[in-house]
C-alpha cells in the first residue's frame, strides 16, 4: 500500500481531502495530515509518503517552498499542488519543481482520482525498474560468488574474480546455509530477495558487509564479510545477523556455518565446512544453528541432499505427477555413488522421516503413516523393488498433501467470509484478515478470488450495501444514517456503491 500526506489549512477542505475519493482501492493509506507547511515538512522527513497532496497558499511554509525543500533532500515524494486560484504562474513554477499535477478548487472528484491513479501507476513503474535494476546486479554478484565458493581457483584465476567482491586479503569471512527453503538457482526474484536481507542485515549490525549466494535448487545462504578492522564473526554476531533476517523465512528454517576465516583464498573451505556442519541436521533436528567441527567433513553424505530436498518439497506440494520422475534420478544418483543397500533404505527413510515432521506440523497425526512405512515391512533386496515401493508411498503422501490444501483453503475462505460479515462495518483490509487467519494476503486473496469469483474487496462491499438493502427496507433510517450503520462515512460513496451494485440509487430502492 502506498502512502499519501494530505496538507491544507482549512480543516473542511482537510476532511474533505480524506473522504472525497476511496484512497484504499486506489492503493493509498493516509499516513498523516498537516494544517501549515512546517507541519507537513516534518510529517514528511518522518513518514516518508510516496505523495504528497498540498495546498499553495499555507502559513509558515508555503506550497511551493515546501516542495523546493524537499526536493533539495533524501526524499523524493510525488506532489499534487491546489489551489483556490487558477493562477497560471502556480502552475509554472509548480511544473519547474517537477510537481505531478495542479488543481484548483473545488476539487473535482474525478480528477482528482485520474490524477492520483496515474501518480501510482507511475511510482509503480518506477520501483519495479529500480528493484530489477537492483536484482540484476545482485544476481551477477551472487553468480560469481557462488563459483568461488563451490570450486578451487588457481591463485591468478582467483585474483581477478575477487577484484568484483569486497573481501580483501586480511577480511574475515563466515559461510552461513540456509535449509528448510529452496531458492532455484538463476532465479532473480529469489537474488533479489536474499539482497534485500541481506542490506536489512548490514544496516542492523555495523561494520559487515553481507553478500547472499544461490547453489543449486537446496543450497542458498550468506557470506558475512568483517574488514581487518571490524569486529570478529562470533556466535553472537551470527546470531544477531539470523535474527535480523529470521522472520522473512516463512518455513521453518535452520542455518549451518563455518569457522571464521582470513581472505578470498577461504571461500572454497568456508564453504565446505558449512555443508559439513548441515549433516548434523540429521541426527540432531531441535537446533537452529549448527556450528562447523572437525569431525563434520568426515560425516558428509553420500548423496547430495539437493535430490533429497526437491522430492521432499514436491512431495509436500502435491505434485503427484512430477513424482515418478523425480524418484528415478533420486535412485539414479544414489547408483551412481555405489552405495550400499543398507544407505539407499537410509536416504528413502530420511525423505519419510522429513514428510512425517511436515505431516505433525499441520496438526495431523503421523502414527498411521508411522506404522505403514516403518513397520511389517519385508526388507527389499532389489534396488527396483525398493524404487517401486518409495514411489508409491510418496504418492499417496503427495496426494494427501494436495488434498489437506485444498481443505485447508476453503475453511481459510469460510472464516474470511465469517469476518467480514461480523466486522463489515468497520474498516477492513485483506492484510488484517490474513493475520487473524496466519496466511499470506497474496494467497488468501487468489483463493479468495478462485472461489467466489469476485475479489475481496468486491465481496466486501457486496456484504455492506446487503445490509443496507435490509436497513432501507426495515427502519426509518435516512440514507446518511444507513451509509454510517454499514462503514461509509461518505454518503456520496455509498451511494455510488449502491447504485453499482444494485442499478438504481438507494432514495429509488427504499420507495420501492
Amino acid at each position: 500500500m502506498l502512502k499519501v500526506l494530505l496538507a491544507d489549512d482549512e480543516p473542511l477542505m482537510l476532511e474533505g481531502l480524506c473522504f472525497l475519493v476511496d484512497w484504499t482501492e486506489l492503493g493509498f493509506e493516509i499516513c498523516g495530515t498537516a494544517m501549515d507547511g512546517d507541519d507537513a515538512l516534518q510529517l514528511i522527513q518522518s513518514l516518508n509518503p510516496d505523495l504528497v497532496i498540498t495546498d499553495v497558499r499555507m502559513p509558515v511554509i508555503d506550497g511551493l517552498e515546501l516542495i523546493k525543500q524537499v526536493q533539495g533532500g533524501s526524499l523524493q515524494p510525488k506532489f499534487i499542488i491546489i489551489s483556490g486560484y487558477a493562477d497560471f504562474q502556480y502552475a509554472k513554477t509548480a511544473i519547474q519543481y517537477g510537481v505531478c499535477n495542479y488543481l484548483t478548487k473545488p476539487l473535482d472528484e474525478g480528477e482528482l482520482e485520474s490524477a492520483v491513479k496515474n501518480i501510482a501507476s507511475e511510482i509503480r513503474s518506477e520501483r519495479k525498474s529500480d528493484a530489477y535494476r537492483r536484482a540484476e546486479t545482485a544476481y551477477v554478484q551472487t553468480e560469481l560468488l557462488s563459483q568461488l565458493l563451490t570450486r578451487e581457483y588457481a591463485p591468478q584465476e582467483l585474483e581477478q574474480a575477487v577484484r568484483q567482491l569486497p573481501i580483501g586479503d586480511e577480511s574475515r569471512i563466515r559461510c552461513m546455509l540456509v535449509y528448510g527453503t529452496a531458492l532455484e538457482h538463476g532465479n532473480v526474484r529469489g537474488c533479489q530477495l536474499l539482497d534485500r536481507l541481506s542490506r536489512l542485515a548490514e544496516q542492523q549490525i555495523e561494520h559487515i558487509t553481507v553478500l547472499p549466494f544461490v547453489i543449486g535448487q537446496d543450497k542458498h545462504g550468506y557470506v558475512l564479510i568483517s574488514g581487518p578492522d571490524g569486529p570478529e564473526l562470533t556466535p553472537l554476531l551470527v546470531t544477531r545477523f539470523i535474527r535480523c533476517i529470521r522472520n522473512d523465512y516463512q518455513e521453518n528454517v535452520t542455518f549451518s556455518v563455518s569457522d571464521e576465516h582470513r581472505g578470498p583464498y577461504s571461500l572454497n573451505t568456508v564453504f565446505q565446512e558449512a555443508v559439513a556442519a548441515g549433516v548434523s541436521r540429521l541426527d540432531n533436528r531441535h537446533q537452529e544453528v549448527y556450528y562447523y567441527e572437525e569431525e563434520n567433513l568426515e560425516q558428509q553424505l553420500l548423496l547430495p541432499s539437493a535430490f533429497m530436498k526437491s522430492l521432499t518439497k514436491a512431495v509436500v506440494e502435491g505434485r503427484v505427477d512430477e513424482l515418478p520422475g523425480r524418484v528415478h534420478e533420486f535412485f539414479a544418483v544414489i547408483s551412481g555413488d555405489h552405495a550400499s543397500k543398507p544407505w539407499i533404505s537410509a536416504y528413502a527413510a530420511n525423505i519419510k522421516v522429513e514428510l512425517l515432521h511436515e505431516i505433525g506440523r499441520r496438526g495431523s497425526s503421523t502414527a498411521d503413516w508411522e506404522r505403514r512405512w516403518f513397520t511389517g515391512s519385508p526388507a527389499l533386496t532389489m534396488q527396483s523393488d525398493l524404487e517401486q515401493q518409495t514411489l508409491t508411498e510418496l504418492r499417496e503422501a503427495a496426494e494427501w498433501f494436495a488434498e489437506e490444501d485444498g481443505v485447508q483453503a476453503d475453511q481459510n475462505i469460510s472464516k474470511a467470509i465469517e469476518f467480514i460479515r461480523d466486522h463489515y462495518p468497520e474498516k477492513l483490509k485483506l492484510q488484517d484478515i490474513a493475520e487473524v487467519l496466519h496466511v499470506n494476503a497474496a494467497y488468501l486473496g487468489q483463493r479468495f478470488k478462485k472461489k467466489l469469483g469476485i475479489s475481496f474487496n468486491e465481496y466486501y462491499h457486496a456484504v455492506r450495501i446487503e445490509e443496507a438493502m435490509k436497513l432501507l427496507r426495515r427502519t426509518d433510517l435516512n440514507i446518511r444514517e444507513i451509509a454510517a450503520r454499514v462503514g461509509y462515512a461518505d454518503t456520496d460513496q455509498f451511494t455510488a456503491k449502491f447504485k453499482a451494485i444494485n442499478g438504481i440509487s438507494p432514495s429509488v430502492y427504499k420507495k420501492g
